[in-house]
């Protein structure tokens, strides 16, 4: 009986959170601390590292792993500068796990083939292969829930004003919650909305044959539909209780 182990990871796991991030794919080498501080990547990366070595540990005919790496995931059940960024629609990373699953399957039991075509063992990334604006994405997050911003509401701000407000904000949640939540706005959050951030697929695309079958806006809509009708039955759900 095949064993077939995939993996969902981050493709944070090949960046700082500070630099630019431009076309990366999985040449990129995979961050650890000290230069990747973020704990939650850290842990990724952990994670990654036992995958990986556990992959035909004992033999073709062994437990065969893959990991995936997927860019900013939406979806249901889930500034004027130009920065773009890639992101995931919920339904696309399902259908990467289930290729590179039925690939696994279909490669047990026989010897591992060339690095430029193998599965097992490696990692890939996946997108929804269409960068978007930053903020052109964030602005239609909030439309697409019945919250449209319009344009004369819209103020920009220095990057360090930002900065200094996410600082206060985030000194001032950890000295009112003794340190037990996290701040509503963040310095890496406001960093991360000033970078580009885009990643390539090509690698799964060719060897998983992984494709996307839902657009960025598409699968926006599918999930802002499902987030408004489960808001509806939560707050229906409380008033029952």
């Amino acid at each position: 009986m095949s064993t077939a182990f995939v993996y969902t990871s981050s493709s944070s796991v090949i960046h700082d959170n500070i630099s630019e991030l431009i076309d990366a794919d999985e040449l990129l080498p995979v961050l650890r601390y000290p230069i990747q501080k973020r704990v939650y990547t850290l842990t990724k990366v952990e994670a990654e590292d036992e995958i990986f070595a556990a992959n035909r540990q004992n033999g073709n005919s062994s437990m065969m792993t893959v990991s995936i790496r997927p860019a900013t995931v939406f979806g249901a059940h889930w500034a004027r500068k130009e920065y773009y960024y890639d992101v995931t629609c919920i339904s696309n990373l399902v259908n990467a796990h289930l290729l590179a699953a039925h690939a696994l399957i279909d490669a047990y039991g026989k010897a591992a083939p060339p690095s430029e075509k193998r599965i097992d063992g490696q990692a890939f990334i996946i997108t929804n292969d269409e960068p978007v604006l930053f903020w052109d994405f964030q602005r239609a997050v909030a439309a697409a829930i019945g919250m449209p911003v319009k344009q004369e509401d819209i103020k920009v701000v220095p990057y360090w004003v930002a900065m200094l407000a996410a600082a206060v904000s985030e000194w001032s949640t950890w000295i009112f919650s003794f340190g037990k939540k996290q701040a509503p706005i963040t310095r890496e959050a406001v960093h991360l909305s000033t970078i580009t951030r885009t990643l390539k697929c090509d690698r799964a695309k060719r060897i998983l044959g992984y494709k996307p079958k839902v657009g960025v806006y598409e699968g926006l809509e599918e999930s802002s539909k499902w987030f408004v009708e489960e808001a509806k039955r939560t707050e229906m759900a409380k008033q029952i209780v």
